[in-house]
């Protein structure tokens, strides 16, 4: 299955297309991961990319499709994957479109309150690790439990960032929904409820289907 995850800023969509990956064994693929690896790099599109994430900023279609693209060229994708944070905007649905067909595209749906909230507590670790102090905090505050190193915000984590970033949420991914909604493959689901029940929820959605 070839499966999308819609959904604001700390909604939980990654939490549940790493749990639906596992489950159907097919990839993960998350456009946060990839432009993060790629800005750890140090080279010159990891630079490109930093300049609009630190600022709260979507990379430019032209660029995060070509990311994609490629991604998806790879041979573990053979038999489905499940896409994080793209497409996000109308342009990048419509290129996903030619190249791609989508089976199922879940919107996780959460307030923008519950996601500030939610964002405020959010911890990360340089190993990649992410906790969030209200969910699932580290055993020894400060530190990750994996590695031992120091826990910090990010930058794309910042209140002013955050706010700016809902906006261009509302303001360039909302319209995605209209769109698979007229392809009869979106599927909505309340995010603000246990992690458990929501990945259980769209488990018997898609054995139905």
């Amino acid at each position: 299955m070839k499966i999308i995850f819609l959904g604001s800023q700390a909604s939980g969509k990654g939490t549940q297309a790493i749990l639906l990956s596992k489950k159907l064994n097919i990839p993960h693929i998350s456009t946060g991961d990839i432009f993060r690896a790629t800005i750890k790099s140090g080279n010159e599109l990891g630079r490109t990319l930093n300049e609009y994430i630190s600022k709260g900023s979507l990379v430019p279609d032209e660029l995060t499709n070509k990311v994609i693209e490629e991604r998806l060229k790879k041979e573990d994708v053979k038999n489905g994957y499940i896409l994080d944070g793209y497409p996000r905007t109308f342009e990048q649905a419509v290129f996903l479109d030619k190249i791609q067909k989508i089976d199922k595209v879940f919107e996780i749906n959460i307030s923008d309150e519950e996601a500030i909230k939610r964002i405020s507590n959010r911890r990360s670790c340089s190993c990649g690790k992410t906790y969030n102090l209200l969910y699932n905090p580290p055993k020894k505050e400060g530190i990750c439990d994996l590695c031992g190193k120091p826990l910090f915000v990010r930058e794309d984590d910042q209140p002013e960032t955050v706010k700016k970033r809902l906006k261009l949420y509302h303001q360039k991914t909302k319209p995605l929904i209209d769109y698979y909604k007229k392809q009869g493959v979106l599927i909505t689901v309340d995010g603000e409820r246990p992690i458990e029940i929501i990945h259980q929820d769209i488990l018997n959605i898609i054995k139905k289907k």
